[in-house]
């Protein structure tokens, strides 16, 4: 996919064929494979795919963090114009926690039990900021009470143990943000918490996102916290981006079959009750090499064509126009008052143009 540089330049993180490997007997294996997206300050960019697409590799490389015997292989990774691939470990470090952090996905393997969580929010501030222990202990305390920790100046000396998840996990935003990073990549921050406590986080981190001007990648399986945070999203499937889309375009106008099928198994509120569709299959490891499509062998779509060639991202609106007849443009499969959204025209790309055109339909003849 061929970018303008415009928007690679306007951006805060701009990703592009970042390619990440993992050695094993049998060779190197690509858990993320030519990746390519970029986020500007202020805006969510949501990515989203099955478990094993990939998602967590691409965070992890992002700040540094690909763990032995992964390394990453290729492409380019700027932040603020700076690229971090060649930086060395005492850069990254200096980078990790103060312009740019990270909320893992699960606070109570996260979170050091040795330590409370007080300590762990100071250490922080005592490595990028010049504080003293006074200070930084009264900074923590404030970050405690911004992601609205009841009771936080006692809660800062408990254990992790002694927290609700809901509270491990406004624990460890406080750590993310103590030092007012400019890029916040979150990985399934609202795991395991209930319906509640889930809405709780998603409205902090929007209410902290105002505040602030940070920029968020938003890692999730939940379509339904993608609607409520993001402004743009990254579909991945098996290490790749197979579409990427404006949120409200996404969701209106699927454009790959994949995207389609994991729109498709959402449960309905309304409607008639019915057998919730499923995407058959599993994702290919990385240790079986998929030549061509990657989800042709669980794409009602493929064809001989598909298992042949790897498609790369399109611009949509472009690649539709130079279709038959037989296939709808973009704009004219907008409803009127789709229509008049701005957002709806702004870039949308897919590596296939094969999906429905009704997004509830996940099975359809593919003639």
């Amino acid at each position: 996919m061929t970018r303008p540089a415009s928007a690679a330049a306007s951006a805060l993180l701009d990703v592009a064929g970042l390619r990440t490997v993992f050695a094993s007997d049998g060779g190197e294996l690509a858990a993320v494979d030519g990746v390519d997206f970029s986020v500007e300050a202020g805006r969510t960019l949501a990515i989203v795919g099955e478990s094993g697409c990939g998602k967590s590799v691409t965070s992890l490389s992002i700040m540094g963090l690909v763990p032995a015997p992964g390394r990453i292989a290729g492409g380019s990774i700027r932040f603020e114009g700076e690229q971090l691939l060649g930086n060395s470990e005492a850069q990254m470090r200096a980078l990790r926690g103060n312009r740019m952090a990270m909320i893992f996905q699960e606070p109570m393997t996260s979170l050091n039990p040795a330590f409370t969580i007080g300590e762990q929010i100071v250490e922080a501030l005592l490595c990028h900021r010049a504080m003293g222990r006074a200070d930084a202990r009264a900074a923590a305390i404030d970050a405690l009470r911004q992601v609205r920790m009841p009771d936080a100046a006692s809660r800062f000396d408990e254990y992790p143990h002694r927290l609700s998840g809901g509270m491990r996990q406004r624990a460890m935003i406080a750590m993310a943000l103590v030092c007012r990073p400019k890029l916040l990549i979150a990985d399934e921050p609202t795991t395991a918490l209930d319906v509640t406590i889930q809405a709780q986080i998603l409205e902090l981190m929007r209410d902290l996102q105002r505040d602030t001007g940070m920029a968020i990648i938003l890692i999730t399986h939940d379509l339904g916290v993608v609607a409520e945070l993001a402004d743009e999203v990254a579909v991945m499937y098996a290490g790749r981006v197979v579409e990427r889309a404006p949120v409200a375009r996404l969701f209106a106008e699927p454009q790959h079959p994949y995207t389609v099928g994991l729109l498709g198994a959402m449960p309905r509120l309304h409607g008639r009750a019915r057998r919730l569709p499923t995407i058959e299959g599993q994702v290919p490891g990385a240790d079986h090499p998929v030549v061509g499509c990657r989800f042709a062998d669980r794409c009602p779509f493929g064809d001989a064509g598909c298992r042949r060639q790897d498609p790369a991202l399109v611009p949509v609106a472009a690649a539709r126009s130079a279709q038959s007849a037989a296939h709808v443009l973009i704009s004219a499969r907008l409803s009127p008052a789709r229509a008049s959204d701005p957002e709806m025209f702004a870039p949308h790309w897919s590596a296939c143009l094969k999906a429905p055109l009704d997004p509830d339909r996940l099975l359809v003849d593919a003639a």
